[in-house]
Order: structure tokens, then sequence, then C-alpha cells
């Protein structure tokens, strides 16, 4: 993978002008998506999406207003470990790109039903007691965690949930990352959405005050009521 991304990434920096040309002549009414892919070390430690964001924003030649929104998919929310995995990438990437960012769980319409509202609630904003819940089940069940400081056992059910709880005990310190909920047949869920990302670029106060229209004309009755 490192040995695609040099060279894809040497090519992208080198060439920016491209993207300079075909968005400067846009106005602020435009909506501009730029899907990214999903390898993670794009946004963690390899500085090629941090550059282009650079490049794009105010502190850039075209100075346009940038929001991240990160996608993780609401299956995650059924193996937690992975799920706690998933918000740490997202809380990397928050850090890596310093804009604006918008933490979003996505597919909500796959886990409808099979997760209850009261206990999704606790993945909107990561609760780090999910993996002690989890623990307790594994125990009800006959599980037994075995000392992590064997060399033996790193793989083992107790070294992974010590590991676990150390990813979220990091989360829970920066309390940075919330998610909001996105089900893309739900047209309420969607505009939830668009309404903080509107909010998290300062959409509507950048807009120039419109004037009123000087050609209507209003009667007496009207100027009076």
């Amino acid at each position: 993978m490192t040995q695609l991304i040099t060279p894809v990434k040497r090519f992208l920096l080198e060439n920016l002008d491209f993207l300079t040309r075909d968005l400067e002549p846009l106005s602020e009414e435009y909506l501009i998506i730029i899907d990214l892919p999903g390898q993670i070390e794009l946004y963690t430690h390899v500085p090629v999406v941090p550059t282009l964001v650079k490049h794009l924003t105010r502190f850039g030649s075209l100075n346009i207003s940038l929001c991240a929104a990160y996608l993780l998919e609401s299956t995650f929310v059924i193996d937690r470990a992975k799920f706690f995995a998933g918000t740490l990438s997202a809380m990397s990437a928050m850090i890596m790109l310093e804009i604006p960012h918008v933490n979003i769980l996505s597919k909500m319409d796959l886990v409808k039903g099979s997760v209850p509202k009261r206990h999704l609630k606790r993945f909107l904003d990561p609760d780090t007691s999910l993996l002690d819940d989890e623990s307790n089940l594994n125990e009800q069940r006959g599980g037994r965690f075995i000392d992590p400081s064997d060399k033996e056992s790193v793989m083992d059910g107790g070294s992974f949930h010590k590991l676990n709880k150390a990813v979220a005990q990091l989360i829970d310190d920066f309390s940075m990352v919330s998610f909001l909920q996105l089900d893309v047949q739900d047209e309420d869920s969607v505009g939830g959405v668009l309404s903080y990302i509107d909010d998290a670029i300062q959409f509507h106060e950048a807009q120039e005050p419109r004037e009123p229209n000087e050609e209507v004309e209003y009667g007496d009755d009207d100027m009076m009521g």
C-alpha cells in the first residue's frame, strides 16, 4: 500500500493547479462534495489529505470553507471493539485535518430493529462503559481473562479487552468525538446532517444580505397592516 501511496502523493501534491483551475470560477452558492477513498492512512499519518485541505481553505489560494464528514457504518455498533477503533480513527482525522468536522453513523437503516434507540444513544457520545458491559457478558458466558503480561496470551481475550479499554479511555480523555445518525431513506435525517454541516462552515452567516425587491409596490392598506 505504501508503494502505491507514495507516487500518488507525489503526483497530487505537484499538480494541485488542476483543482484551482476548475474550482476557482465557482461562486459561494455552490456546494462542492469531495468523496475521498477509505484508506485511513491518508487521514492519520500520510500528509496527502491535510496538504490538500490547506490548499483549498483560506490558507491556500481558493479560500473555500470546508467541513470534513467522517462516515462510520452503523453496523460497527454490533462489535464494540470495532466501534471504538473506528472512533479513534475519526478522532485522528479530526486532529490531522484541523477543519470543522462532523462524525456520522451512516446506514442507520441496517440496524433498525436490532439495536434499541435507548441503547444506541450510548454510541452517539461514545460511552466507555460499553466495554464493561461486554466484559460482564463474557464472564456470564463462562469466559475467563488471562494475565496480559503472559506473552503467550497477547492476543487472548484479557489482553484484547485491556487494549480496547485503553483506546476507549483515550477517546474519553479527549472528549472530541460524537456522532450524528444518517439514514439516506429518511429525508429529515439527511436534512439534519446538512444543517450541522451548514452551521460548521457558517454557510448562512457568509451569505450577503439581499436587497428587497424595489419593484414591488405596496398599497396604503399593506403599509398600515
